[in-house]
């Protein structure tokens, strides 16, 4: 016998299948709208322009959500990893974040702190939109590190297993690491979604992405970069999650992005990852990355 639990609607029903709970996407916020957030539902405000103060040649557009805070960001040019051929194709990114052939970067310290988390005996890894980064490399040096996959949108290299993004899930990782590539998605719901199938059930996910806190959009640096289409709020995060029965929890990095907003997101749907990640954090102040720029 089938049983449907009511939650909150804009979370979608539980299904109770065989003692498990299994929570269905919310499929109907999942549309185009113009008058909808791609997040929770709600009814968000019209595209307005902004223009960055510090300077004004840089100018978006933004429709805030009523309910959940999402920050969607109308699309300024077509996806610039598209198209391209080669990792000399992608652009540059400073400050030691992207890892090298000699020094590992961001994806790295996170791939290194989940598999500490997690603390088991071997794991496979998962680097999602890893891009010109050479940390798999580092990665798969790691003592209990048994394989290093990439997940992308378009295969540019050889160096490790490849996963195409775009296509359904053939294997799932204890360990996926996504650092600055959820900020480029246009369909939240969607795109977290597909992210997610590539989480195993008691496995663990960590994003690194700015927190949308409110204010003045105008002194925000990081909504105005030309491929950034999604800025979060912790509870947009948190509705994305519940959507697709996951957990999270939100730590700061060393790095910590313009305005101290730079977050480091947790998604898991195993109660026990997630008290790991309270207890490692309980005595660890922030979370390792790149140095700091100077």
């Amino acid at each position: 016998m089938r049983t449907w639990i009511r939650t909150a609607p804009a979370l979608g029903p539980v299904r109770r299948l065989g003692g498990r709970l299994r929570r269905r996407v919310a499929r109907p916020f999942l549309g185009k709208d113009p008058d909808r957030c791609l997040v929770c539902g709600a009814a968000k405000s019209p595209f307005a322009s902004t223009r960055f103060a510090a300077n004004p040649k840089l100018e978006r557009r933004f429709a805030r959500c009523q309910g959940c805070g999402f920050l969607q960001i109308e699309e300024l040019t077509a996806d610039r990893y598209l198209g391209k051929t080669s990792l000399d194709d992608l652009p540059e990114v400073g400050h030691g974040r992207i890892g090298t052939s000699d020094e590992p970067g961001r994806e790295f310290k996170m791939a290194r702190l989940a598999v500490d988390l997690l603390d088991r005996p071997e794991v496979d890894v998962l680097l999602y939109g890893i891009g010109r980064s050479l940390d798999n490399h580092h990665v798969a040096r790691l003592p209990r590190v048994r394989t290093v996959a990439i997940g992308d949108i378009v295969k540019l290299r050889d160096d490790a297993e490849f996963h195409d993004a775009t296509e359904r899930a053939t294997r799932r990782f204890p360990v996926v690491v996504a650092s600055e590539v959820v900020e480029h998605f246009r369909d939240p719901q969607r795109d977290f979604a597909k992210l997610f199938q590539f989480v195993s059930r008691d496995g663990l996910l960590i994003c690194a992405t700015n927190i949308y806190r409110g204010g003045d959009l105008a002194t925000d640096r990081y909504p105005f970069w030309p491929d950034h289409t999604s800025y979060y709020t912790g509870r947009a995060l948190l509705e994305i999650a519940r959507t697709n029965g996951y957990l999270v929890d939100f730590r700061t990095p060393r790095v910590t992005g313009e305005n101290g907003r730079k977050r480091y997101v947790f998604f898991t749907r195993s109660p026990d990852v997630l008290q790991a990640v309270a207890l490692h954090f309980a005595s660890v102040t922030l979370g390792p990355s790149e140095p700091m720029p100077t």
